[in-house]
């Protein structure tokens, strides 16, 4: 700051007028240096003190994000759909809704004469021609004829060489052979082995009823390869009348 020149202020005067000014300007110019000092040591402990204060509070080692909160376990976790078959080996389960069954059944025949089967020809209730009661017929036969009309809740198709077995969730085996040969009788009431044929990707089989009328079952791939149609083709009564009975098997649910 350059020096006032007194003389210049107050020219030919001096005493009580020079030294109250000299006093002002002498405490105005040690205020600034003192301003200046206060700034240029805050500015100093503000540089040292923060970065100081923030490594004290940061814990030792690498920075961690926050730990993943875990599911919820009452909430379901969604499962994938299985991918569809291309064949009709497998488990399979059964979709009640869709298959003929004996409600359906009963249903069905208050709505066509005689009593009909789901829009098919040929009764099986109770009156004639249907599979319940026949004079001479043991009670294996009607066990056996009831088994035949209560398809199992699920079965797992698998093959070997020409054999397809089906196992079903009543410890039951039926082996369907392919390529001609003779088939073995089993003394076993769980084991059966049945003539079939394959018709392209469907599977046909060959074999009797208890009372030794002819059945014949397809196994087919639904086009989507979600579902598995058996159907059971047979004739009953006196005149033989045909009766299509269809079981409809869903893909299991997938398991985590």
């Amino acid at each position: 700051m350059a020096e006032v020149n007194r003389q210049e202020l107050f020219p030919g005067q001096s005493g009580i007028y020079e030294w109250p000014f000299q006093e002002i300007l002498s405490s105005k110019m040690n205020a600034m240096r003192f301003a200046k000092l206060a700034v240029s040591i805050a500015l100093a402990a503000f540089t040292f003190l923060v970065p100081a204060a923030i490594r004290a509070q940061a814990p030792a080692g690498p920075v961690k994000g926050a730990p993943p909160q875990p599911a919820s376990a009452g909430r379901p976790q969604e499962q994938a759909p299985l991918p569809p078959r291309t064949t009709i080996l497998g488990t399979w389960k059964l979709n009640r809704d869709e298959s003929d069954g004996p409600r359906k059944r009963r249903q069905d025949s208050g709505s066509s004469n005689g009593g009909g089967m789901g829009g098919r020809r040929g009764g099986m209730g109770g009156g004639r021609g249907g599979y319940g009661r026949r004079g001479g017929e043991s009670d294996e036969e009607r066990q056996k004829m009831r088994e035949l009309f209560s398809p199992p809740a699920a079965m797992t198709l698998s093959m070997t060489g020409a054999e397809v077995d089906l196992v079903d969730d009543r410890d039951r085996k039926r082996a369907f052979i392919t390529d001609g040969r003779k088939l073995q009788k089993s003394k076993a009431a769980n084991y059966q082995e049945i003539a079939a044929k394959f018709d392209g990707k469907r599977l046909v089989t060959e074999e009797k009823s208890p009372r030794g009328d002819k059945i014949s079952r397809t196994f087919e791939l639904s086009e989507d390869g979600r579902q598995l149609y058996q159907t059971l083709h047979m004739t009953t009564g006196r005149n033989n009348t045909p009766l299509v009975v269809r079981y409809v098997y869903d893909l299991p649910a997938q398991t985590r």
